[in-house]
This record gives structure tokens, C-alpha cells and sequence, in this order.
């Protein structure tokens, strides 16, 4: 097993500060990593101040950059080695991989975002596909080496290849990906702007994922908190006329869709989960606190007209908890089990923790609400719950 290099628990302290824009001291700083005050100051003073790291008000510290920057990349500059700041050939394609990548990933969500590209959901679809391709390839490059991304002819493996490599096994994640990739290269039969309502609940778990997965392999989100709101991409619309495409496509176009239409309604039956594709849920809220809805009402510029306000959900309050603090928070609510990182995670996965909005999110990085945290308590009070919910190999309390 590799040994977890001690320099990420400070990565993450410095970066949960810059996230949440508070000040630290080193004391606080020590107090949450295990590093001593002095040990902290000199590591601070030879590597980072001034670059990531700046004072505020003695003896106050605030951090920024590191929210764009990868665990690599820290590592890196931190390193005490002249010699382990020479890169690799394989190092060096890895970073522009991903960084490619990360590009295209940002392309895909402004063209998206741009309702007067009549072409935007196509353009979508290619870019997203690409953004896929290189974050998988990233991957298998830095696990299997450079000869591993080409066939024996030299072309390049193919998506559905590096799709094989990442999800071995059939699951909601891979579906998806693979529903995105079919639409790319069906892009003249299946990108009509008539069924994006449909593509657009595909489309919104695709980035989703890669957000996940592209946090996952760097240690950081691919996009920062300002553009955050280019993230929400579904929107709601009736299911397509097919007389009316018959009409304007044509029958064999029209044929392609209807095919894939009923593809995408099994696959989404079958996995019922927001890890395929999105479910279109809102709350309304008839009250004097509009906060508590996703949608409110409001009155119109000459005060008679009644008009929309879609309101995106505050993470900080519908999903607070990370997966330490909603550990941290079911071990102080009771005394009957020690709940831990492995017992935690067995009981989101058996019970499918993730495909319920109300309990996960993960926009960002993965939360839990305070919903989740009454439910896994309420259940812990029934007898051989936890123990049931472990894989049978490994139970323990």
C-alpha cells in the first residue's frame, strides 16, 4: 500500500480555509494536521508564503491558490528534492492531459450556456465526450504507462476502451458515459435541439461525475466557486412530438430517436438513480420564507405580473456535512457504535446513499444532509442494522 504522504492533511486544512474564506494561525493550523507551530512556519516560509500562503494581521494567515491546484503539483513545489521536481516524459503527457481536459470540460459548459448557439447541445456533447476521453486516458497513462493508450496499429485506444478501464463492471456511472458517447457519434441523428430536455438530465449527470472523478484524481474542482453556476444545465419540457420530427427530420432520423428515447427510459428505469441521469424534482414554496424552496414567486416589474425565480440550493445548508463531520456528527448523537470511515461507507453504498438528492450531493465534493444524519441514526437503533449493512466478509460494529 502506498504511504499517504503527510503534506496532504496541511494541503487540506490550507484549502478548506481558502474554500470557506476564513483566516488561520499556525496553532490552528498544527492543532488540525499534527505538525508543530514551528514545523508549519518553516515550511510555509521556504515554500509557499507570498505564492499560496499570505499574512493577514499577524499572527493571521490566509490561503489562495491551492483550490486550482493539483495534489501533484503541491507535492511538487513543497519537495525539499531539486531532483524530484524533474518530470518524467509520462509525468509531463499526464499534466497535459490533463489539463486538455479540464479545457475541454469548461468549453462544454460555456457553450452550453450559450442560448443563442443553435448548435450548443452538439457542441455539448463533442467537447464533454473529449473531456471523458482525456481524463480516462490521464488515468490509464499514469497506471499503465504510455504504450497502454495505443493499438498495435498506433492509433490511439478508443473511448470505450479508457470507459472499460475506469468502470470494469456495468453500473449507472458507465451507462451514462456511454450514453454520452453514443450521442457524439450518432451527433447527426440524435443532437436535435426538439429532445434536449431529455439530453439535458444525461448531460447535467455526465458533468457531475467528471466533477467527482476530476476532483477524485487531482485533489481539487475543476471549475472555481465563481463559475459554479454554469454547472446547472437541466431544463424541463415535454416529451418531443414525433409527427412533428417526422416532419422537420425526416422518418429515419426520427426512427433514431425514438430508439434511443426508449434506450435511455429502460436504462433509466433500471438504474433509478441520479448517477444515470438527473430526475427533474422541484419544491415550491408558497411561504414568507422563500429560501425554502427551489422555486419562488415573485411579482413583475410593473407589480401584476407574476414571475419565476429559480433559486440554486445553498450546499452549506441543505448538505453541510462531509463525510469526516457527518462521521464526527452520528458518534456524538450516540453511544452504541463507533461509527468509522469503513462502516460509514458500507452503509451509503448498500443502501444506495448516493442516488438520493435529499440525502447526497455532490456538486462539489460529496455532502450529506442533516436528513441523512437522522436517518442513519434512527436505523442504528434497530437491531444487526449496521451489521447487516456491512459486506458479509467484514462484520463488525
Amino acid at each position: 500500500m502506498t504511504k499517504k504522504d503527510k503534506r496532504s492533511e496541511l494541503l487540506n486544512f490550507f484549502r478548506e480555509k481558502e474554500k470557506n474564506k476564513t483566516h488561520f494561525t499556525y496553532a490552528e493550523a498544527a492543532a488540525e494536521t499534527g505538525y508543530k507551530s514551528d514545523s508549519i512556519s518553516k515550511f510555509v516560509s521556504e515554500n509557499l508564503k507570498g505564492k499560496y500562503i499570505f499574512q493577514n494581521k499577524r499572527p493571521y494567515w490566509y490561503s489562495q491558490g491551492l483550490l486550482s491546484l493539483s495534489d501533484d503539483d503541491f507535492f511538487r513545489i513543497t519537495s525539499q528534492s531539486t531532483q524530484a521536481k524533474v518530470l518524467s516524459d509520462d509525468e509531463k503527457l499526464y499534466q497535459k492531459l490533463i489539463k486538455r481536459s479540464l479545457n475541454a470540460f469548461t468549453v462544454a459548459l460555456e457553450v452550453y450556456n450559450r442560448p443563442s448557439l443553435e448548435n450548443r447541445v452538439e457542441a455539448f456533447a463533442i467537447m464533454m465526450t473529449n473531456a471523458w476521453e482525456l481524463l480516462l486516458k490521464a488515468q490509464i497513462l499514469k497506471a499503465q504507462g504510455f504504450d497502454s493508450l495505443f493499438e498495435e496499429n498506433g492509433r490511439s485506444i478508443p473511448v470505450g476502451q479508457a470507459i472499460d478501464f475506469r468502470y470494469p463492471s456495468k453500473s449507472a456511472d458507465k451507462d451514462n458515459l456511454n450514453q454520452l458517447v453514443s450521442l457524439r457519434n450518432d451527433a447527426v441523428h440524435l443532437l436535435l435541439p426538439e429532445i434536449q430536455p431529455q439530453l439535458s438530465r444525461l448531460f447535467q449527470t455526465s458533468v457531475l461525475l467528471y466533477q467527482e472523478e476530476f476532483a477524485h484524481q487531482e485533489g481539487y474542482a475543476p471549475l472555481s466557486d465563481q463559475s459554479v453556476g454554469m454547472l446547472s444545465l437541466v431544463i424541463d419540457g415535454p416529451e418531443p412530438d414525433m409527427a412533428i420530427l417526422k416532419d422537420e427530420y425526416g422518418k429515419r432520423t426520427t426512427d433514431e430517436v425514438i430508439k434511443f428515447l426508449k434506450k435511455f427510459t429502460k436504462l433509466e428505469q433500471e438504474h433509478d438513480s441520479n448517477r444515470f441521469a438527473i430526475n427533474i424534482e422541484y419544491k415550491l414554496a408558497l411561504t414568507k420564507k422563500p429560501g425554502d424552496g427551489d422555486l419562488t414567486f415573485g411579482a413583475g416589474p410593473d407589480g401584476t405580473h407574476t414571475v419565476f425565480v429559480d433559486r440554486p440550493k445553498n450546499l452549506k445548508l441543505t448538505h453541510p456535512f462531509y463525510e469526516k463531520a457527518a462521521i464526527q456528527r452520528i458518534n456524538d448523537a450516540q453511544s452504541t457504535h463507533c461509527i468509522t470511515s469503513y462502516s460509514f461507507r458500507a452503509v451509503v453504498k448498500k443502501h444506495k446513499v448516493k442516488s438520493k438528492p435529499t440525502f447526497f450531493d455532490h456538486t462539489d465534493r460529496p455532502r450529506y444532509s442533516e436528513s441523512f444524519i437522522d436517518w442513519f441514526l434512527k436505523n442504528l437503533t434497530h437491531p444487526n442494522w449496521l451489521e447487516k449493512s456491512l459486506p458479509s466478509k467484514r462484520v463488525k460494529s
